[in-house]
């Protein structure tokens, strides 16, 4: 199995790829891609999706 992860600035600069598009992110989940840290996924060795990941960067402001 192959373990992998990337940035979503590394997807929007073409450097990685990454198995969910990440207009999908702000576009159908309506989250923010300023509050996404990375992407990660799992994959068998014939390429089939195990599980992916979305990492967010938390708001760590005290209210």
């Amino acid at each position: 199995m192959k373990h992998l992860k990337t940035t979503v600035q590394e997807v929007i600069d073409g450097k990685m790829k990454s198995p969910l598009p990440v207009e999908v992110i702000p576009n159908q989940m309506g989250i923010n891609l300023c509050a996404v840290d990375s992407i990660e996924w799992i994959k068998q060795d014939d390429e089939q999706l195990v599980s992916l990941t979305i990492n967010f960067i938390p708001d760590n402001e005290e209210e």
